[in-house]
């Protein structure tokens, strides 16, 4: 893909983002959510008397510094649904710039965005400390969850109605894999099958006092790895939909 119309296409997203409030709302969203929460945390701690909230902060931070990629790629994915609905992506398909190549450009785009949001979102909350090495290897593995969320859409999603609906229906993603800490021993591990487990088990790991540096190393690969085979075959399933129609 050239770089004019590379150049092209992120204009013409970027036009279609400014243009919508809605979209502007998602954007903003893990900021609004970092900045009430670093004084919001804090608040709440002294008003419980019968527990320590505190203990409880790996998890409240794990599932909110995955909001980034999340709604980035909810944005994304609802501008792939409307050109979709519109057989702009049939278009794509037969001309030279390719299909993929034209996906790959904007997914590219929005994970890059969303990747160093990750540990801004973290440090705007401001309640846990983590070494910069492993949140960045946290931030990259969770990035991923950005392109999943767009293929998410765009394989079972029709138009963007459905996408909204299948974007308010996607909480058990996230809430699943952190109901599992609440699981004794390692049995959470069998909710590794969900994409969006390892990056968290990854973090929480990160910021345990008992978590070992060789689990989180593996954790890192695994949602590295099993993020990719899911992106990989979502893509595929949305190919065959395309056809399909």
């Amino acid at each position: 893909m050239q770089v004019t119309q590379w150049n092209q296409v992120i204009y013409s997203d970027l036009r279609k983002v400014l243009a919508e409030p809605f979209f502007w709302l998602i954007l903003l969203a893990p900021f609004l959510l970092g900045w009430g929460l670093h004084y919001l945390l804090p608040y709440l701690a002294t008003q419980f008397q019968r527990f320590n909230l505190a203990d409880y902060y790996p998890i409240i931070v794990a599932l909110f510094i995955l909001t980034p990629p999340l709604y980035y790629g909810v944005v994304l994915g609802l501008l792939v649904l409307e050109e979709k609905d519109e057989n702009v992506l049939l278009a794509v398909a037969v001309t030279p710039i390719k299909l993929r190549n034209y996906l790959f450009a904007r997914v590219a785009v929005y994970t890059l965005v969303s990747l160093p949001l990750i540990a801004v979102v973290h440090e705007l909350i401001g309640v846990i400390e983590i070494e910069t090495t492993e949140l960045i290897l946290v931030a990259v593995a969770a990035s991923l969850n950005t392109p999943l969320v767009v293929l998410l859409l765009a394989a079972f999603c029709k138009n963007q109605l459905e996408g909204f609906v299948i974007g308010k229906g996607m909480s058990p993603l996230i809430l699943l894999p952190l109901a599992t800490f609440f699981v004794p021993d390692y049995w959470h591990l069998l909710c590794g099958i969900l994409p969006t487990y390892w990056p968290i088990i990854a973090y929480y790991t990160a910021v345990s006092e008992t978590g070992s540096v060789w689990f989180f190393g593996f954790a890192v690969m695994m949602a590295l790895l099993v993020q990719m085979l899911a992106i990989w075959w979502l893509y595929r399933r949305f190919e065959r939909s395309l056809t399909a129609a």
